[in-house]
């Protein structure tokens, strides 16, 4: 065998070995001898074609619910005039009313912060400009949930004019306790029902294929209004004796 075939019968051997190894399939060698025609050798590797795997797909519900332990409220003023730095003007001084009188009730300033600001023009039926109106809504969060009318009524005598929202909620460490709880029941009820599906069937589970979550809040309240600054009385504002968080997890189990 010459240099030149020594070669080509190695890069031939080389891929068929790979080849072989990927598909498992039947790979013929050619080796080229001086003196006869080429001799095939057959090759026969690689690992068997899996077979795909046999689940049951199911979705386990789990709920936790807990007394909020804190209030988010949004709200803020808006305000127009004929100019863009009228509107601005007017509507800085609004705010500044407005976060001072939360400051005044002992609210801290790391739980008041913006939400949304804005600036926009104003036009007529007809199509032209007519003004300008600013837009500053706050978002403010406190743990006495017994001053939230409170904390609006005093906001809107210094100047806010516009309320969002009210949602009622838990801290950060309150949060993780209670997904916590819930994703358990959901992983419990995902395996209640894969079982009972599995006993039905014939069938045994052997192991997880894979699981996914989607956690759903729910607030059971939420007010909003644009609110003439004029005198009102008290507004009251009733927290719920309860917050429910459910989780829903998505497991696939594997069967035999």
């Amino acid at each position: 065998m010459s240099a030149k075939e020594k070669q080509l019968y190695g890069i031939i051997l080389v891929l068929a070995v790979a080849l072989a190894g990927v598909s498992g399939y039947l790979i013929a060698v050619v080796q080229y001898n001086q003196h006869s025609e080429p001799e095939f050798y057959p090759i026969i590797g690689g690992q068997e074609q899996g077979t795909q795997l046999r689940t049951i797909a199911v979705a386990g519900l789990g709920r936790a619910s807990a007394k909020p332990n804190l209030a988010e409220l949004r709200l803020g003023a808006v305000t127009q005039a004929t100019t863009a730095t009228e509107a601005l003007t007017k509507n800085a001084e609004s705010m500044n009313k407005v976060i001072g009188a939360l400051k005044a009730m002992g609210i801290p300033e790391d739980d008041i912060e913006t939400s949304r600001f804005g600036l926009y023009p104003r036009y007529s039926s007809g199509g032209y400009l007519i003004g300008f109106e600013t837009t500053h809504v706050l978002r403010v969060t406190t743990p006495n949930l017994d001053k939230v009318g409170q904390i609006i009524d005093r906001a809107v005598e210094a100047g806010a004019n516009r309320v969002e929202g009210v949602y009622f909620t838990f801290t950060n460490e309150k949060l993780q306790e209670l997904n916590n709880l819930a994703r358990q029941g959901a992983v419990k009820d995902a395996k209640a029902k894969a079982e009972t599906i599995a006993n039905t069937l014939g069938v045994k589970i052997v192991g997880v294929a894979g699981a996914t979550e989607e956690t759903y809040y729910y607030y059971p309240y939420r007010y909003e209004a644009l609110l003439d600054v004029a005198a009102v009385p008290p507004t009251p504002i009733m927290p719920p004796t309860e917050v429910e968080i459910t989780v829903m997890v998505k497991v696939t189990y594997i069967i035999e």
